[in-house]
């Protein structure tokens, strides 16, 4: 992991390739209409959902639901071997240096992680599948044990985690006796989608993992590590592939831990798309009511620009088996950076499978951080959840 552009590409070659499940909301982006940047975050999540973000123009994934949390990258560039540890090369950090590099990364200026949302240390050089066994794992082991107990001090709410590669066994028996010890109190197993893997394979790999982890402590939560696009090239994962990773994860694991996604173009609306239905159901959230409204801004796909004032065409369709009563329109007057008004308000009573016609001429602020946003086009009978991508 280490860092959005690093991705510890010089790990690449050793790990296996990796995910069930159909898909809702294709990279269209139906769902218009503006309304209330929603706060599911209020509802409480049946199944944790956690995020590192950090920087300017992230999606703000916490706006669907989820729990913002922490990971500490290896700074110090630790590493171990039969003569000892050391930072860099040299010197092992002091306990007061090392507490306030992670409550750097707890902080709002990097991940701003909730108080106690997981802290997962990133430190693969040293993560004991990787060090050799004998003597160098000894130091390593008694190097984690000093990080370990510093990361508590700095983060005492916290559970604390480390990044690694789950599905290996090396050194084990030294794993499990930080958890039996509670200074690891938790799992962050690697499970990136890769080009060309199936989902299969990606199954089989997060069941290894998952396998070991119970097995070595089973009262400790399992919250691997995802990521919405594919290893190497980076290209967004289709929603049907998000779909299976959420409905596995949820299967097997205890959580899911979302490492520093993106929303950069037109090619992620189907991820996040599917992002937004998957914590819908999972926040208790979903589109609700007899009628599904479907929308897609001028650009043809999920993307809007800031400072523009673009024209919605919104159509009402009545999804169940009965006709529906006369309804409204609900003004979304209240969403931050989002304004307009419905050409047509009243919605006329439908038969099944009958729709209505509406547009927005949709104004969105200059001032309005890019990103992703979750609004909702709401009548007096339904509610539909809508995803947009600001540049």
């Amino acid at each position: 992991m280490q860092s959005r552009n690093f991705r510890s590409i010089r790990r690449l070659a050793r790990i296996p390739r990796f995910i069930r499940r159909t898909t809702v909301l294709a990279a269209a982006l139906l769902i218009a209409a503006l309304p209330v940047l929603s706060t599911p975050a209020a509802a409480a999540a049946s199944f944790p959902v956690f995020v590192n973000e950090r920087g300017a123009n992230r999606p703000t994934l916490e706006q669907y639901g989820s729990t913002r949390s922490t990971v500490v990258y290896d700074v110090f560039a630790f590493t171990c071997d039969t003569a000892g540890c050391y930072s860099n090369g040299g010197a092992l950090p002091s306990e007061a240096t090392y507490v306030a590099k992670v409550k750097e990364y707890m902080g709002a200026g990097q991940f701003g992680g909730a108080a106690t949302a997981p802290v997962v240390l990133d430190f693969e050089s040293i993560e004991l599948t990787q060090v050799p066994t004998g003597q160098a794992a000894t130091n390593a082991y008694n190097l984690w044990r000093q990080l370990l107990t510093w990361t508590h001090t700095a983060a005492p709410q916290a559970p604390v985690c480390h990044y690694g590669y789950d599905w290996l066994t090396q050194n084990q028996n030294l794993i499990k006796q930080l958890h039996t010890d509670n200074l690891l109190n938790c799992f962050a197993p690697r499970a990136y989608f890769y080009d060309g893997q199936t989902l299969t394979s990606w199954d089989s790999n997060l069941d290894q993992s998952v396998a070991r982890d119970r097995a070595m402590a089973p009262s400790h939560p399992i919250y691997p590590y995802v990521n919405p696009t594919s290893f190497q090239s980076e290209s967004y994962v289709p929603g049907n592939t998000w779909a299976h990773m959420f409905a596995k994860v949820q299967a097997v694991a205890d959580g899911v831990v979302i490492w520093e996604p993106s929303a950069g173009n037109a090619n992620a609306c189907s991820w996040i798309s599917q992002h937004s239905y998957e914590m819908g159901v999972i926040t208790s959230t979903s589109s609700s009511g007899p009628l599904k409204a479907t929308a897609a801004p001028p650009s043809g796909n999920c993307t809007v620009t800031r400072g523009t004032t673009t024209t919605v065409p919104v159509t009402i369709t009545n999804t169940s088996s009965s006709t529906t009563a006369a309804t409204q329109m609900q003004s979304f007057a209240d969403t931050p950076g989002f304004s307009g008004s419905w050409q047509y308000w009243n919605v006329p009573s439908l038969a099944p499978g009958a729709s209505w016609s509406t547009s927005l001429p949709m104004a969105i602020a200059s001032t309005q951080p890019a990103g992703t946003a979750l609004l909702h086009i709401r009548t007096g009978l339904s509610d539909t959840r809508w995803v947009l991508i600001v540049h």
